[in-house]
């Protein structure tokens, strides 16, 4: 990924509320920011159901974050890296959460 992609992602978070413009760190690039993103993110799923993420396997170099909750899994995104799965992953949250609402904590907010 890119500087500009990484950005434009970081962008997207401000503007989704998953990430504050005065927020410390870069999701995009900091593994303790993205871990402060994935928490967040997992606020918005009810108890029981939270984002995994699934590191290289293999030959593969990507990872990828999944919604699990009991036998329930579902794909919510791949990428090179933690910092960049967790970002698409909360992206990607607001869609699953719609598409699912009884995952959703308050469907109000999501």
């Amino acid at each position: 990924m890119t500087d500009n992609e990484r950005q434009q992602l970081k962008a997207k978070l401000i503007k989704g509320r998953f990430w504050g413009a005065d927020d410390l760190g870069d999701p995009t690039i900091d593994k303790y920011a993205a871990i402060t993103l994935r928490d967040r993110a997992n606020k918005k799923l009810v108890d029981g159901v939270y984002l995994t993420f699934t590191g290289p396997v293999g030959e593969s170099p990507a990872g990828k974050v999944e919604v699990v909750g009991g036998e329930f899994t579902y794909l919510l995104a791949n990428a090179d890296t933690y910092s960049e799965a967790i970002c698409l992953a909360a992206l990607e949250l607001p869609e699953f959460l719609k598409q699912h609402p009884e995952f959703a904590v308050d469907q109000e907010r999501n």
